[in-house]
């Protein structure tokens, strides 16, 4: 009888139980709340971590647990740098979270960008933030200093003259200094909120109202955010690859 009994393997019981090495105690909680819905902090969790659970989810294809710890990693992605999050992205392929990293980079000033976060982020990612900062800084200069000309004045319009000079005259102390703030840029929606609180003087109510409507619009401030996608796709395209259905 004691010839037959199986002999003890990791796993079998308390005393012998399953090492997986290079995965800490802390992160494999988040396997035990995947696993038995049992809540835990993403907050808690350092993305050096996460990133270790990414592996092992990779490892032993577990496709369900990737899935939940992304989503985890999703909700709370204010909590982590950008150059941490695109580096999770293209190591692990995950494109969603690609997006909202690379736009936090794109507003981040060039000089808060350590040698530690480009190596995270890598070359190609470097040097694309550094030449959207430079294309949308410039776009920013050429929208704050070329005012929408009112092309048509409205009949009440006494003085068209001074109406364009006036209205070239307050776009430029209005909007020209709430998107060149050297110390507090404002974005473009809150810029345009601010410029309509002014005063407009020899700019009549119809004009101002025409042109309100043409800001409104935002055809010219969406040429930025539409090169920044399409950059940020471009990356998305070129880096962040598909992941590999397991093998049968």
């Amino acid at each position: 009888m004691e010839n037959s009994r199986q002999p003890e393997v990791d796993g079998m019981c308390d005393e012998k139980p399953i090492h997986l090495n290079g995965i800490s105690r802390e992160t494999f909680e988040l396997f035990l709340e995947f696993t038995f819905r049992r809540y835990v902090d993403i907050l808690c969790f350092y993305i050096d971590e996460l990133s270790k659970f990414l592996r092992f989810c990779d490892m032993y294809q577990c496709s369900h647990a990737h899935e939940f710890v992304i989503s985890r990693i999703s909700s709370a992605r204010y909590r982590f740098h950008p150059a941490k999050l695109i580096n999770l992205a293209i190591k692990y392929h995950v494109r969603s979270i690609f997006p909202y990293a690379f736009q936090q980079l794109a507003e981040t000033p060039i000089t808060e960008l350590t040698h530690a976060h480009r190596e995270l982020m890598g070359n190609e990612v470097f040097l694309n933030v550094i030449y959207v900062q430079a294309a949308l800084d410039s776009h920013r200069r050429i929208v704050a200093a070329e005012e929408p000309k009112i092309l048509m004045h409205s009949n009440e319009c006494q003085d068209p003259t001074g109406c364009n000079e006036d209205w070239h005259a307050i776009w430029w102390n209005g909007m020209g200094r709430f998107l060149l703030d050297g110390r507090n840029p404002q974005p473009y929606d809150d810029a345009v909120k601010r410029f309509k609180e002014l005063q407009f003087g020899r700019v009549s109510e119809g004009c101002k109202d025409l042109m309100f409507k043409i800001l409104n619009q935002g055809a010219a401030f969406k040429h930025a955010q539409q090169f920044l996608s399409e950059t940020c796709s471009f990356l998305v395209e070129k880096l962040v690859f598909e992941p590999e259905p397991p093998s049968p």
